[in-house]
Protein backbone atom coordinates (compact mmCIF):
# COMPACT_ATOMS: atom_id res chain seq x y z
CA UNK A 1 0.00 0.00 0.00
CA UNK A 2 3.19 2.59 0.72
CA UNK A 3 4.00 2.10 -2.88
CA UNK A 4 0.66 2.50 -4.38
CA UNK A 5 0.55 6.53 -3.46
CA UNK A 6 3.24 7.56 -5.04
CA UNK A 7 2.05 5.91 -8.22
CA UNK A 8 -1.28 7.72 -7.35
CA UNK A 9 0.65 11.12 -7.94
CA UNK A 10 3.08 10.31 -10.69
CA UNK A 11 -0.97 9.41 -12.63
CA UNK A 12 -2.64 12.70 -10.99
CA UNK A 13 0.91 14.79 -12.56
CA UNK A 14 1.06 13.07 -15.87
CA UNK A 15 -3.00 14.14 -16.57
CA UNK A 16 -2.00 17.67 -14.93
CA UNK A 17 0.87 18.34 -17.37
CA UNK A 18 -2.42 17.84 -20.12
CA UNK A 19 -1.47 14.31 -21.51
CA UNK A 20 -4.58 13.22 -22.83
CA UNK A 21 -6.40 10.14 -23.61
CA UNK A 22 -9.63 10.85 -25.66
CA UNK A 23 -12.88 9.37 -25.87
CA UNK A 24 -13.26 7.12 -28.71
CA UNK A 25 -16.40 10.31 -29.75
CA UNK A 26 -12.98 12.87 -30.10
CA UNK A 27 -12.95 13.90 -33.28
CA UNK A 28 -9.38 14.16 -33.18
CA UNK A 29 -9.19 10.50 -31.73
CA UNK A 30 -11.23 9.77 -34.77
CA UNK A 31 -9.29 11.45 -37.43
CA UNK A 32 -5.76 10.70 -35.68
CA UNK A 33 -6.93 6.91 -35.95
CA UNK A 34 -8.46 7.02 -39.64
CA UNK A 35 -4.32 8.41 -40.44
CA UNK A 36 -3.26 4.95 -38.77
CA UNK A 37 -5.78 2.96 -40.70
CA UNK A 38 -5.05 4.98 -44.07
CA UNK A 39 -1.21 3.93 -43.69
CA UNK A 40 -1.59 0.31 -42.74
CA UNK A 41 -3.72 -0.06 -45.85
CA UNK A 42 -0.87 1.59 -47.68
CA UNK A 43 1.79 -0.55 -46.14
CA UNK A 44 -0.88 -3.24 -47.21
CA UNK A 45 -1.28 -2.20 -50.62
CA UNK A 46 2.56 -1.45 -51.36
CA UNK A 47 0.95 1.98 -52.42
CA UNK A 48 4.09 4.21 -51.71
CA UNK A 49 2.28 7.08 -53.02
CA UNK A 50 -0.26 7.09 -50.20
CA UNK A 51 2.23 6.41 -47.27
CA UNK A 52 4.53 9.44 -48.21
CA UNK A 53 1.08 11.53 -49.15
CA UNK A 54 0.20 11.02 -45.02
CA UNK A 55 3.32 12.20 -43.94
CA UNK A 56 5.10 15.28 -43.07
CA UNK A 57 8.46 15.94 -45.02
CA UNK A 58 11.23 14.70 -42.80
CA UNK A 59 9.39 12.15 -41.55
CA UNK A 60 11.92 9.59 -40.00
CA UNK A 61 11.64 5.70 -38.81
CA UNK A 62 13.08 4.60 -36.24
CA UNK A 63 13.50 0.59 -35.97
CA UNK A 64 14.41 -1.58 -33.09
CA UNK A 65 14.82 -5.59 -33.80
CA UNK A 66 17.03 -8.10 -33.61
CA UNK A 67 20.66 -7.51 -34.60
CA UNK A 68 22.87 -10.61 -35.82
CA UNK A 69 25.00 -10.89 -32.91
CA UNK A 70 21.42 -11.33 -30.57
CA UNK A 71 21.57 -8.01 -29.49
CA UNK A 72 19.07 -5.31 -30.12
CA UNK A 73 20.32 -3.24 -33.54
CA UNK A 74 18.24 0.24 -33.72
CA UNK A 75 18.06 1.62 -37.50
CA UNK A 76 17.13 5.14 -37.61
CA UNK A 77 16.45 6.83 -41.60
CA UNK A 78 14.38 9.21 -43.11
CA UNK A 79 11.32 7.64 -44.31
CA UNK A 80 11.11 7.74 -47.87
CA UNK A 81 8.86 5.32 -49.53
CA UNK A 82 9.94 5.45 -53.24
CA UNK A 83 8.12 3.90 -56.59
CA UNK A 84 8.14 -0.11 -55.63
CA UNK A 85 10.50 -1.54 -57.79
CA UNK A 86 8.89 -3.45 -61.29
CA UNK A 87 8.03 -6.75 -61.30
CA UNK A 88 5.43 -8.35 -59.10
CA UNK A 89 5.36 -7.02 -55.29
CA UNK A 90 4.96 -9.60 -52.67
CA UNK A 91 1.63 -9.26 -51.17
CA UNK A 92 2.15 -8.06 -47.36
CA UNK A 93 -0.51 -6.42 -44.79
CA UNK A 94 0.11 -5.15 -41.89
CA UNK A 95 -2.94 -4.61 -38.86
CA UNK A 96 -2.95 -3.04 -35.32
CA UNK A 97 -4.82 -3.34 -32.46
CA UNK A 98 -5.54 -2.07 -29.28
CA UNK A 99 -4.21 1.39 -29.99
CA UNK A 100 -3.51 4.01 -26.86
CA UNK A 101 -4.20 7.29 -28.63
CA UNK A 102 -3.06 10.64 -26.75
CA UNK A 103 -3.52 14.09 -27.91
CA UNK A 104 -2.40 17.66 -26.98
CA UNK A 105 -3.10 20.27 -29.14
CA UNK A 106 -1.51 19.38 -32.35
CA UNK A 107 0.65 16.69 -31.27
CA UNK A 108 -0.78 13.14 -30.54
CA UNK A 109 0.77 9.66 -30.23
CA UNK A 110 -0.43 6.12 -31.33
CA UNK A 111 1.24 2.97 -29.68
CA UNK A 112 -0.19 -0.61 -30.76
CA UNK A 113 1.08 -4.10 -30.77
CA UNK A 114 0.76 -5.16 -34.99
CA UNK A 115 1.23 -8.26 -36.73
CA UNK A 116 3.07 -8.05 -39.77
CA UNK A 117 2.54 -10.90 -42.91
CA UNK A 118 4.52 -11.41 -46.23
CA UNK A 119 2.70 -13.72 -48.70
CA UNK A 120 0.57 -14.82 -46.29
CA UNK A 121 2.54 -15.82 -43.23
CA UNK A 122 3.53 -14.02 -40.18
CA UNK A 123 6.88 -12.88 -40.48
CA UNK A 124 6.80 -10.95 -37.30
CA UNK A 125 4.71 -8.59 -34.65
CA UNK A 126 6.04 -5.89 -32.11
CA UNK A 127 4.79 -2.29 -31.39
CA UNK A 128 4.01 0.71 -33.62
CA UNK A 129 4.53 3.97 -32.71
CA UNK A 130 3.05 6.65 -34.53
CA UNK A 131 4.13 10.27 -33.81
CA UNK A 132 1.48 12.66 -35.53
CA UNK A 133 1.21 16.34 -35.91
CA UNK A 134 -2.14 18.23 -36.97
CA UNK A 135 -0.70 20.88 -39.88
CA UNK A 136 -3.57 23.30 -41.45
CA UNK A 137 -5.73 21.35 -39.85
CA UNK A 138 -4.65 17.94 -41.24
CA UNK A 139 -3.03 14.87 -38.98
CA UNK A 140 0.46 13.95 -40.30
CA UNK A 141 2.98 11.41 -39.30
CA UNK A 142 6.14 12.84 -37.99
CA UNK A 143 7.81 9.71 -37.11
CA UNK A 144 7.25 5.88 -37.08
CA UNK A 145 8.74 3.62 -34.48
CA UNK A 146 8.46 0.10 -34.30
CA UNK A 147 9.95 -2.74 -32.81
CA UNK A 148 10.37 -6.12 -35.07
CA UNK A 149 9.78 -9.18 -32.44
CA UNK A 150 9.23 -12.64 -34.38
CA UNK A 151 9.13 -14.43 -31.22
CA UNK A 152 6.26 -12.10 -30.02
CA UNK A 153 2.89 -12.48 -31.92
CA UNK A 154 1.84 -15.30 -29.22
CA UNK A 155 2.18 -12.66 -26.87
CA UNK A 156 1.18 -9.43 -28.56
CA UNK A 157 -2.01 -11.06 -30.24
CA UNK A 158 -5.30 -9.63 -29.58
CA UNK A 159 -7.71 -11.87 -27.52
CA UNK A 160 -10.58 -9.84 -29.45
CA UNK A 161 -10.34 -9.92 -33.09
CA UNK A 162 -13.15 -7.78 -33.69
CA UNK A 163 -10.81 -4.76 -32.08
CA UNK A 164 -8.02 -5.50 -35.01
CA UNK A 165 -7.67 -2.54 -37.75
CA UNK A 166 -7.85 -1.99 -39.94
CA UNK A 167 -11.24 -3.96 -40.86
CA UNK A 168 -10.21 -6.41 -44.19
Amino acid sequence: MRHVAPLVLVLLGCQAAGAQTPSAASPDHDAVLALVDQFMHAVSTNDSAAMKALALEGTLNTVAGPAPDGGTRITRRPFAPGAPPAGPQPVRRERYWDPTVLLRGSIAVVWAPYEFWREGKTTHCGIDVFDLAKQDGTWRIAHIMYTVEPEACPELRPTNPSRVRPAP
